[in-house]
């Protein structure tokens, strides 16, 4: 019996053993369970903090990305700024000394007038000084275009259709413009009107399309482009390039006048609206000053695209009416025709060949005068089958006025309507009896309702 239970003690200290060992390592695994759940733990909330990391950064780069944004529209509105600021400094400047040498060449023109009535006709005086007066008003017409730059030229506000101006100015510019250049037209249908001074939008179409004749080289062939249209400005449409003078948002007219010839580099688009800057040997850098300031006036913009060697576009926006309005009534006057035949003087061949054309589509026939003392003639042998003369007031030998006066005392009945580069008011009218003013340059139907007027007027019996 001991032998059998010697064993036995032995048994129970492993026993024990192994079961300390069990409950060490149930602590253990317990206390190792709870260093794994604390990591766990620990690791999502670092999981957390990298995500919420993640997010500010995601913010953070969208911040400087709209700082960088609202930095650069700053600098470009600065940029605009800038370039408004210069261009008003130059319009103001350039206002000035056309107000003050408008006074000076009044005094000029209205002393050597005053001279040229005081001597012979026919001296070297009287000669001298229509030469000083002829200079005068040449320097006159560079007043009013520094005028029209610093945006003060009177705007006499009408219902305008670019696409009868287009037409008109096309219709006398190809009578001037040689065979090697081509002159092409691509009209929108029904474009809104504008309102707006037709004869200074007319000079802004001269002054551009002038530009782009003189950019070919003698006898190189060359295209020269007119395009109207509508179109509505938006803000994004503001931040592309090319913008000399940008605009509101809002629903445009527009005219573009491109070329085919050198182009030009981006340091001359810079400048090329400046007053007095010219690439032209014999260029006065006013022409397109001139268009600033006349686009500048009617509210509205202007955009400029050019390349070396890839020709110049203009684009011309000005704000269209809201209302649409019929094309068929404002485009032409009603269908009228006249009989007889008008003398016309002028001391311009083209523009005596304008107004032949003007007349002859009208049912007239033409006799020409290119000074006063020839009209006066022409005036005395043929005023029985004249309906109408038509004079321009500036005429070497014999002045409109003078010649105007003879003409009355030989016959009375026979209308006279005037034509000049100024506008003379019915109230400030020299003399009695004019039976009306056509201010250059003037348009077909300009010249046919001045027409049918005077000649509505005209008595009866002489």
């Amino acid at each position: 019996a001991e032998a059998m239970a010697g064993p036995l003690p032995i048994n129970e200290v492993q026993l024990r053993e192994a079961d300390e060992r069990l409950v060490l390592a149930t602590v253990n695994a317990q206390s190792m369970a709870e260093t794994a759940e604390e990591a766990a733990v620990q690791l999502r909330e670092a999981n957390e903090h990298l995500v919420v990391a993640t997010l500010v950064a995601q913010r953070m780069k969208r911040v400087a990305e709209q700082a960088t944004a609202q930095i650069s529209d700053m600098a470009k509105l600065e940029a605009r700024l800038q370039e408004a600021r210069k261009l008003e400094t130059l319009g103001v400047l350039a206002g000035g000394v056309a107000h003050d040498f408008n006074n000076i060449l009044t005094a000029i023109v209205g002393h050597a007038n005053l001279g040229s009535l005081s001597v012979d006709p026919d001296s070297k005086v009287a000669r001298h000084l229509e030469v000083i007066e002829q200079a005068a008003m040449k320097a006159a017409d560079l007043t009013r275009q520094l005028l029209a730059y610093a945006g003060e030229g009177k705007v006499m506000v009408a219902e305008v259709d670019l696409n009868i101006v287009v037409k008109e100015i096309t219709q006398i510019l190809s009578l001037s413009i040689p065979r090697h250049v081509a002159l092409r037209c691509d009209l929108a249908e029904r474009l809104p009107f504008l309102l707006g001074d037709s004869t200074q939008i007319f000079q802004v179409l001269m002054n551009l399309i002038t530009n782009a004749f003189e950019t070919f080289t003698e006898g190189e062939n060359g295209l020269i482009s007119i395009k109207t249209g509508a179109e509505g400005v938006h803000e994004a449409d503001l931040e592309s390039g090319g913008w000399t003078l940008p605009v509101i948002p809002g629903r445009y007219a527009t005219v573009e006048v491109s070329d085919t010839g050198a182009g030009m580099a981006p340091e001359v688009v810079a400048r090329v609206f400046e007053p007095f800057f010219s690439t032209k040997f014999t260029g006065r850098g006013l022409g397109l000053a001139a268009v600033m300031g006349i686009v500048r006036s009617h509210g509205g913009g202007l955009r400029v695209r050019s390349e070396p060697s890839a020709g110049t576009s203009f684009k011309i926006y000005l704000p269209a009416m809201q209302e649409a309005r019929s094309i068929a009534t404002l485009e032409t006057l009603p269908e009228w025709h006249g009989e007889g035949r008008i003398l016309v003087v002028d001391p311009e061949d083209a523009l005596r060949t304008m107004a032949q054309h003007m007349a002859e589509q009208l049912g007239f026939s033409i006799i020409e005068a290119e000074d006063g003392r020839e009209a006066v003639d022409i005036f005395r042998i043929h005023h029985g089958e004249l309906a109408l003369v038509l004079m321009d007031l500036s005429l070497p030998r014999m002045g409109g006025q003078e010649a105007f006066r003879e003409m009355q005392t030989i016959n009375r009945s026979v209308p006279v309507v005037l034509t000049g580069v100024y506008t003379v008011p019915d109230s400030d009218m020299f003399v009695e009896g004019v039976a009306g003013f056509l201010k250059k340059p003037y348009r077909a139907s300009e010249f046919q309702g001045l027409l049918q007027r005077a000649l509505a007027l005209r008595p009866t019996s002489g």
